[in-house]
C-alpha cells in the first residue's frame, strides 16, 4: 500500500505542470540566494561587529520564498507531513532550538534566527516533496556556484583591492572562507552530474565550469575547503567499495586501516622513547591559525553553561549591550571581529548545550548512516523515475556530508543560520529521508475470512 501510495505521489508530481514549474523556480532562486546572497562591498570592523542586524531585504526575500511555496504545501501536504515525521530527529532539534530562545542570553536574536531556520525547513522539505526530477538540484547547486564564482571573477577584474585581502580571495563574500566554501560546493555538485553521462557539450560545459570553481578555490587559500576537496573522491571511492564488497572484506579493510594507525601512533611513540624526545613536543607550537586561543576561551564559556547553552544563534550574533566585551574589541581577529569559534562542534555545544549537541550529533550520525546505505541500494539515473533518487545523488549527499562534518572541525556551520549550508544540509537531509521512506517495502495487509 505505501509503495502504491509512492507511486502515485511521483505520478501526480509529473501530471500537474504547475507544481513541478513553481517547485523549480523556487528552488533556483532559494539556492541562487543561499549562494550569492546580498553583496556589501564593506568589510568594515563596525559592520562586521553587527552581526545581530538582519537585512530587512533578507527577510523579505525569505518571506516571499515562504509566500510562494504555499500552494505547493496545500497540493502535496500529505506527502509534506509524511516526510516530516520521518524526518523526526532533525524537528525534534529544532523545535529544542526554539525553546531554548526563552533562556538565551539575547532572545530578540535569537528568536530571530530560529524563524529564518524553520522558514528554511519549511521550503526543503516542501520542495524535497515536489521536485519532478533529483537532479534538478545537483545541477542547480552547481549553477548557482558558478553564478557566484562568476561574480567573484568578475569583481576581482574590477575591483582588485577589494576582491583580493590579504588572507586570499574573497570576491564579492566577506570573508575568504565563505569564497572557498561556495566553490567547494560547487564541486561536490559538479562531479556527481559528470556521473550521469551527460552528452559532449554538455559534459565539456560542467568540465569548464568546475576548472573555474576550482582555479577560485584555490585563489581564495581556503587550506580546509581545499583538503576536502583532494580527500573527497578516494573516500567516496572507498565508501562506495566498501559498501558493494562482502561483508567480511570491508570489516578487513576497516580492521586494516585501524590497525596501520595504531601502528603508525605506537611506532612514533617508540622512537620517542628511544631518541629521549617529548611526544607532544612539535604539537605545542600548532595554534592552526590562531584558533587554539578561541577554542580555549570557548571551552571556558561552555562551562558557564553545559546543559542547555546560551541559546539558538545567541553567543556570537548578540546585542552589544547584552554582552558588551564579545563586540567591544578585535577578540581574536587581527582585520575583523571574529563572530564564531572556527569550530562547528563547540558552537553547537555553546548555543545548545549537551542537550543540543547530543541531538544534534544524532542527527548527523543518522544521516550519514543513510547516506551511506543509499550508496549500497541505490543504481544508476533512471529515465522512467525521474524523482526516485539515484547513485549520482546518493555520492554527493555521502560527499557533502563528509564535507561538513570534516569542515567543522576548524570552521563554525553546523545548524546555523549560514544560508549556504544550513538549506544545504536540510536538503540532504529530507531527500535522504524521502528516499528511506518511498524505499520501505509495503505493509502486509491482513484480510478477515
Amino acid at each position: 500500500m505505501a509503495a502504491g501510495t509512492d507511486a502515485l505521489v511521483d505520478n501526480g508530481i509529473h501530471s500537474t505542470d504547475w507544481v513541478s514549474r513553481l517547485s523549480s523556480v523556487i528552488l533556483f532562486s532559494m539556492l541562487l540566494y543561499s549562494v550569492v546572497g546580498i553583496p556589501d562591498f564593506n568589510r568594515t570592523a563596525a559592520v562586521a561587529a553587527s552581526t545581530d542586524h538582519v537585512s530587512p531585504v533578507n527577510r523579505f526575500i525569505w518571506l516571499g520564498l515562504l509566500s510562494l511555496s504555499l500552494p505547493l504545501i496545500r497540493a502535496r501536504w500529505q506527502a509534506v507531513l509524511q516526510l516530516v515525521r520521518s524526518s523526526w530527529l532533525l524537528i525534534g532539534l529544532f523545535l529544542y532550538f526554539t525553546c531554548s530562545t526563552t533562556w538565551a542570553l539575547d532572545p530578540t536574536a535569537s528568536s530571530r534566527r530560529i524563524m529564518f531556520a524553520w522558514i528554511e525547513i519549511i521550503l526543503a522539505v516542501t520542495l524535497t516533496c515536489t521536485i519532478p526530477d533529483r537532479k534538478t538540484l545537483l545541477r542547480f547547486i552547481f549553477i548557482s556556484c558558478l553564478v557566484a564564482g562568476v561574480a567573484d571573477l568578475v569583481v576581482w577584474i574590477i575591483m582588485p583591492g577589494y576582491a583580493m585581502t590579504s588572507e586570499g580571495l574573497a570576491g564579492i563574500q566577506d570573508q575568504k572562507n565563505q569564497t572557498g566554501l561556495i566553490m567547494m560546493y560547487g564541486l561536490l555538485a559538479g562531479g556527481p552530474l559528470l556521473l550521469y553521462r551527460p552528452p559532449k557539450r554538455e559534459r565539456y560545459r560542467i568540465l569548464a565550469g568546475m576548472a573555474l570553481l576550482f582555479f577560485l578555490l584555490l585563489a581564495s587559500r581556503s587550506k580546509t575547503c581545499l583538503s576536502i576537496i583532494v580527500l573527497m573522491p578516494p573516500l567516496v571511492w572507498l565508501f562506495y567499495r566498501l559498501t558493494h564488497s562482502r561483508l567480511s572484506l570491508s570489516v578487513a579493510v576497516i580492521i586494516s586501516l585501524l590497525a596501520i594507525l595504531t601502528c603508525i601512533v605506537f611506532g612514533y611513540f617508540l622512537w620517542c622513547e628511544d631518541t629521549n624526545a617529548a611526544p607532544f613536543a612539535p604539537f605545542q607550537k600548532m595554534t592552526f591559525t590562531s584558533r587554539t586561543d578561541l577554542w580555549s576561551f570557548m571551552l571556558e564559556e561552555i562551562q558557564k553553561r553545559p546543559w542547555l547553552g546560551a541559546g539558538f544563534y545567541s553567543f556570537w550574533s548578540i546585542d552589544p549591550s547584552v554582552q558588551p566585551s564579545l563586540k567591544t574589541s578585535m577578540w581574536f581577529g587581527s582585520e575583523a571581529h571574529i563572530n564564531e569559534a572556527h569550530d562547528g562542534y563547540l558552537d553547537l555545544m555553546a548555543s545548545g548545550g549537551a542537550v543540543g549537541f547530543a541531538i544534534g550529533i544524532a542527527v548527523l550520525v543518522r544521516t550519514l548512516t543513510l547516506a551511506i546505505e543509499a550508496l549500497a541500494r541505490t543504481g544508476p539515473p533512471d529515465a522512467a523515475a525521474p524523482s526516485r533518487l539515484s547513485n549520482p545523488q546518493a555520492c554527493f549527499h555521502l560527499a557533502f556530508l563528509l564535507a561538513l562534518c570534516i569542515h567543522n572541525f576548524t570552521e563554525s556551520n553546523l545548524f546555523s543560520n549560514n544560508g549556504l549550508l544550513a538549506v544545504a544540509l536540510y536538503f540532504s537531509i529530507f531527500d535522504l529521508e524521502y528516499w528511506k521512506r518511498s524505499s520501505r517495502p509495503p505493509a502486509p495487509s491482513y484480510r478477515r475470512m
